[in-house]
């Protein structure tokens, strides 16, 4: 009898070592070929379904721009800073090399970020009614070991963006935007990014200055919401016939609508 149970229990140990081989032999990595082709299917059901995704006229208008008046910290690392605001904030955000003037900056855009490197300056200023907020890079290197620096340049990119746009608060614990009384206490952060309270902030504060965010959405959604552009493509043209077909026949109501006899005693 035990001999029984053993063999029962050694035989359903190895049916479970060979499902879980074949479940292996599926999970085995795609080459980059196959991840190539599985992306293009995705996208093209994707486009066949939405039309792709488009900006509705008259948002994303305005712009901010950092204007580089130094060569200390790498304008990849500006960039970097850049792609993540336009990302988030979905404005127009441009960099342009310039000059600063405390007394009377010339503003690029709707309002301007400078980044300078001055040994006279604070690490980081703000004039909201002027439009402007600007970082010193030479006081971010002082004691500043390479990796640090960048770091910093990231870190103060962000605090300058995010007050220049009017949003300095969170409720999250330890955002970068909290008070900071040195530039050493910079490196205490993870990275150079924040929390959604302080970007969900931004639009209505830049609306004044002109600027706004894009507003994104489908294809298929604009051609329901009938300001949809015209169609560049073979997918966004039969979304819009589709559409426009829908609309038709919901104006034209049941196709065998109940015959109703009207009775002129109940004026029904």
């Amino acid at each position: 009898m035990k001999k029984s149970i053993i063999l029962s229990v050694i035989a359903v140990l190895a049916m479970n070592v060979l499902a879980q081989g074949a479940v292996d032999a599926k999970k085995k990595p795609l080459t980059p070929e196959e991840k190539s082709a599985r992306k293009a299917m995705m996208m093209e059901r994707m486009l066949k379904h939405t039309g792709g995704r488009i900006i509705r006229p008259g948002t994303k208008a305005g712009k901010v721009v950092y204007v580089n008046c130094q060569t200390r910290a790498s304008k990849e690392w500006i960039a970097e800073s850049v792609a993540y605001f336009s990302d988030v904030s979905k404005f127009t955000i441009e960099i342009e090399d310039g000059k600063f003037d405390f007394k009377k900056p010339e503003i690029h855009g709707n309002a301007s970020l400078f980044i300078i490197d001055d040994p006279e300056m604070p690490s980081f200023l703000v004039a909201p009614e002027a439009r402007w907020a600007m970082v010193n890079v030479y006081q971010l290197a002082k004691d500043a070991k390479p990796a640090f620096f960048q770091a910093r340049v990231k870190k103060q990119l962000t605090r300058g963006f995010a007050a220049l746009c009017g949003a300095m608060n969170s409720g999250y614990p330890n955002a970068l935007t909290g008070g900071v009384t040195d530039v050493k206490e910079l490196d205490r952060f993870v990275d150079a990014r924040l929390p959604v309270d302080v970007i969900s902030r931004f639009a209505s504060y830049m609306q004044p200055f002109g600027v706004t965010p894009a507003v994104i959405t489908t294809y298929r959604k604009a051609c329901q919401e009938g300001w949809a552009p015209a169609p560049t493509n073979d997918y966004q043209k039969a979304i819009a016939e589709a559409v426009a077909k829908e609309k038709t026949e919901t104006l034209k109501g049941p196709a065998n609508p109940r015959k109703i006899k009207f009775d002129p005693k109940k004026g029904e």
